[in-house]
């Protein structure tokens, strides 16, 4: 039997080199690696990504 799980993020691996990603934070404007934010609980069960870096939070 096979399971469909279609709850499952796509990922985009096109171009992908294998380093972190990276996203810029709108308080340093700094472009920084996605583990230097941390995450949000958004209080209905959703977790998302800060939008500021861990050093300016």
């Amino acid at each position: 039997m096979t399971k469909n799980n279609n709850d499952r993020p796509i990922i985009q691996s096109n171009g992908y080199d294998g380093s972190e990603p990276t996203r810029i934070c709108p308080h340093c404007d700094k472009e920084k690696p996605i583990s230097d934010f941390g995450f949000r609980n958004m209080g209905d069960g959703t977790i998302r990504n800060q939008s500021w870096c861990k050093e300016c939070r």
